[in-house]
């Protein structure tokens, strides 16, 4: 028998699945695909384990009187009760008051044991800014309260009061609505305090003072930061360290840098640093609904820093469950020990005193073991090394096979199969969840994170695997290419996308970033690949040895993805609880389906070496199974997981010029926070006592008979707010922050009576005209939140305000721009000051005897339960425990000036 002849029998042989005698032709069955499978979701859970690895908690008694090194989770939470007390803190509240003085108490007590000296000051300010994230707005504040401590250092204070060069570390004490804010942000108050507790008991100075600011107004949308700027000890801030939570546990991770100086010493101080630069992408694009004090010190105190937070269960940030009780132990001794050698060391470094401008650096951790950092200059010749590596590794599989036509076209033929096999994925990806919208409930991975497996993941892998083995059946009867050979050949065509996709970023500076995605996993796969290509070169190991040697050595970019993998999920899933969008799990799939792909990359074509006996079978099993719990009726909310609900209890009021009141309407808005949330509170409602159907309510002598005593809903009470959001601004409710306006169409509107009155006005002053400029002065008084929206007619054109900041418009409604300030009393006082303001407006004579502007003032009162009326409480009452209701009573007036 010729060689030729040979070559055709063992193909032969493989196509119908017979096992070869030869160990470089033994087929892995493909039974042991299930346990391949499980084995990778084992090192995905051991990687979360790993990265979510807590230090053990140390008691008071155990720390030495005179150490200033070591801090204790137990004396920390003691002060974290404290600050928290046993409710919501939110700015112009009593309550927020009452923390106040008991935080300023707190710090004055550690002065005054202090072996070095602290400095504490209340600051009251008063202040406005223009801001421009998400919304742009103007932010106007009166009677602010910030509580400061200054451990002084050798700089000390100048002789105008201003401290010398300093290091600030910000955190804060306000809470949101219907939530205490255990992590956000009371831990990292609590563990700021035991910080400065503890470097008190030094015997030496630091050579920078240390400021430890507890602001009270950040839920405010960052307005007790702005006011801090104002203190004379803000002056010769060095560098910041901003502490802040979008969810619990875990380890916080540093996900913005604006000095590599202290991302140096951060990287060279704490042990197990989490960071990631693709946070600072996802932020700088607003792809992260939210904000920290951090934009306030870059953008407006031109101070540099580190922006650090806690990003895992995101489902308890700002609900009710973000409770201490359900801090997992050692989570707080972690941001001690974080905050005791960072600033520490912050505090004695001399390289941070000459400021620099603001800069960032690609950075990322590896596990949580060690971080890497670099420039963006040097991360283009890195990604461009990393690129070519990935190239060159393709290159060296057609050195050994032989740069031959066969050799590329098989090569081509690889790329094809990848490339059919994603579409392929997507495809069921998409079919599956499009049938999941239509027949089950959304968002039921709330509760679950771990279902995105079996709901995206499982599906994408079966069909990709089934289609490679498809493609590769028909190729194998074109060419002697054992399985080893064939799966050499797949994964260097997965390098060779990946690198060329690499290399195609490298064009866009604004990726410089995120490249590292792609550059660490490549690098690792390509010295492996090297390797696998040379092993299967020499055919001398079985298929079985094979498979354990790719899976060994791309077991470092498996692991890496997956940490990127669980990580986003944690991020990215409980902002479906807040997006109001109608398709979550649309997005949440698509988002998986980058996900699985980016993980399945590192190690795609290992599944050739299986055998195709039985392979249906094996991917049918795995693919029911994950259909079943697809069906399976999981809920979206239980446990510490709540569906969050934003209930307005509202008055609208419009007026005409003259100030008489030509409409009026009450009720409360629902307002739509996810896919589930409206039809939770209408299925609540109608089902509830409280409900009656309008054909029931009406007796035969035409008189309504009241069921029940107090609240009675009719289906006509009920209204879906949808047409309004084209008719009026802000579709004619009360707004309490600009970002919320997205969240109103699609919301319910009930019909009841008001809330109980609280005192507020707006009020012209005068409107001065001259020429084409009218300027008018009001002046406004309302509670301890407000917002005023401010809209030309048309032909009209704002030019000057009495504000800080540019003259810009919030967005432009029916072709008019809008002006938008958000105004708080931000501690509380038995009488609110009034506000006072001006706009000039550019109008030509002849639209000056009318209309030329339409004012609306939104008046707040944020959680206040002892104000509630009976009929809002019993509306309250029937709604199920699973949800989370924040409540606001509120008044919009809406005047023509």
């Amino acid at each position: 028998m010729t060689e030729e002849d040979a070559i055709k029998k063992v193909i032969k042989e493989d196509v119908i699945g017979k096992e070869s005698n030869s160990a470089t032709r033994t087929r892995v069955p493909s039974i042991f695909l299930i346990p391949l499978l499980v084995f990778f979701l084992f090192f995905a859970y051991v990687t979360i384990r790993i990265e979510d690895e807590l230090p053990k908690p140390i008691k008071e008694r155990d720390i030495a009187s005179d150490d200033s090194r070591t801090g204790s989770e137990e004396s920390a939470k003691k002060y974290l009760y404290e600050i928290l007390g046993d409710g919501p803190r939110v700015a112009g509240a009593k309550y927020h008051y009452t923390k106040t003085k008991d935080l300023k108490q707190l710090v004055d007590d550690i002065a005054s044991k202090s072996h070095q000296r602290i400095h504490t000051d209340w600051q009251l300010v008063d202040g406005n800014f223009w801001i421009a994230f998400g919304t742009p707005i103007v932010q106007a504040y009166q009677n602010l309260s910030n509580i400061i401590a200054v451990l002084e250092g050798e700089s000390g204070f100048n002789p105008d009061g201003t401290t010398g060069t300093s290091i600030l570390v910000n955190a804060h004490y306000d809470s949101v609505p219907f939530s205490t804010g255990a992590s956000d942000d009371g831990l990292f108050c609590g563990a700021m305090v035991e910080t400065l507790e503890k470097l008190s008991r030094r015997r030496r100075k630091f050579r920078h003072n240390i400021i430890f600011l507890i602001n009270g107004a950040e839920e405010n949308a960052l307005q007790a930061s702005h006011g801090f700027l104002s203190h004379p000890w803000a002056k010769n801030i060095i560098g910041v360290v901003n502490l802040d939570s979008a969810g619990k546990n875990g380890r916080p991770s540093v996900f913005q840098v604006t000095d590599p100086r202290l991302l140096d010493v951060y990287k060279k101080t704490i042990g197990r640093p989490i960071a990631q630069g693709l946070g600072e992408f996802l932020f700088t694009y607003g792809i992260i609904p939210s904000d920290t004090d951090f934009r306030i010190w870059r953008d407006y105190g031109k101070i540099n820093g580190l922006d650090i937070a806690f990003v895992k269960w995101g489902n308890t940030y700002h609900t009710r469950n973000d409770r201490p009780d359900l801090i997992k132990e050692g989570v707080i001794q972690n941001s001690v020990d974080l905050l005791i050698s960072l600033v520490s060391q912050l505090a004695e470094e001399e390289d941070i005193v000459k400021q620099q401008p603001a800069s960032t650096v690609v950075y990322f951790d590896v596990l949580g073991f060690f971080l890497v950092s670099y420039t963006r200059e040097f991360a283009a010749t890195v990604d461009m090394v990393v690129g070519v590596m990935g190239v060159l590794s393709v290159v060296y599989f057609l050195a050994l096979f032989g740069f031959k036509r066969e050799t590329f076209i098989e090569l081509i033929w690889s790329t094809v199969s990848h490339v059919i096999c994603l579409v392929s994925g997507l495809a069921v990806v998409v079919a599956l969840t499009l049938l999941m919208l239509n027949t089950t409930q959304q968002m039921r991975y709330m509760s679950a994170h771990w279902l995105v497996v079996p709901f995206y993941w499982l599906p994408y892998l079966v069909i990709s695997v089934g289609v490679s083995h498809a493609i590769d059946s028909w190729r194998t009867s074109k060419t002697d290419y054992d399985r080893p050979i064939r799966t050499a050949q797949a994964m260097a065509t997965n390098r060779l996308i990946m690198a060329l996709v690499l290399l195609l970023t490298c064009c866009a500076e604004e990726t410089a970033n995120i490249r590292y995605l792609l550059a660490i996993p490549l690098f690792a796969m390509s010295i492996g690949g090297v390797i696998t290509t040379s092993v299967a070169r020499c055919r001398c190991l079985s298929a079985w040895q094979v498979l354990i040697l790719e899976v060994v050595l791309h077991l470092p970019a498996t692991m890496f993805a997956f940490s990127l993998a669980t990580r986003l999920n944690c991020l990215a899933i409980p902002i479906m609880g807040r997006s109001a969008s109608d398709t979550p799990d649309l997005i949440i799939a698509g988002f998986n389906a980058v996900l699985v792909i980016y993980v399945a990359s590192t190690v795609s074509g290992i599944e050739l070496l299986f055998s195709r006996k039985g392979l249906t079978t094996v991917l049918g099993v795995v693919f029911v199974v994950s259909v079943g719990i697809i069906f399976y009726p999981f809920a979206p909310y239980h446990g510490d997981v709540t569906q969050r609900h934003y209930f307005v209890h509202s008055q609208v009021t419009t007026y005409n010029r003259n100030r008489a009141p030509v409409e009026r309407f009450a009720g409360t808005a629902i307002v739509k926070m996810d896919a589930n949330n409206i039809q939770s509170a209408l299925t609540a409602i109608q089902t509830s006592p409280l409900f009656i159907n309008d054909r029931h309510h009406v007796s035969w002598d035409g008189m309504d008979r009241h069921i029940n005593k107090g609240l009675n809903i009719r289906a006509s009470d009920l209204k879906i707010i949808d047409q309004e959001c084209d008719d009026y601004l802000y579709c004619n409710l009360p707004l309490f922050r600009p970002g919320f306006s997205r969240l109103k169409r699609g919301s319910v509107f009930i019909k009841m009576s008001p809330p109980a009155f609280f005192p507020h006005s707006l009020v012209l002053n005068r409107r001065l005209c001259n020429g084409n400029q009218c300027r008018l002065h009001f002046t406004m008084r309302g509670n301890a939140h407000n917002l005023i929206s401010i809209w030309p007619v048309r032909g009209v054109q704002l030019t000057e305000w009495s504000f800080n900041g540019p003259v810009k418009d919030s967005g432009v409604v029916q072709g008019r721009a809008v002006y938008t300030v958000v105004h708080s009393t931000a501690t509380y006082s038995e009488n609110f000051a009034p506000f006072e303001f001006w706009v000039t407006l550019e109008a030509p004579p002849s639209l000056q005897s009318g209309v030329i502007v339409e004012v609306s003032h939104h008046a707040h009162k944020a959680f206040h339960p002892e104000d509630f009326t009976e009929e809002y409480r019993q509306l309250l009452a029937i709604m199920p425990d699973y949800m989370n209701v924040a409540t606001f009573l509120s008044f919009r007036d809406n005047y023509v000036f």
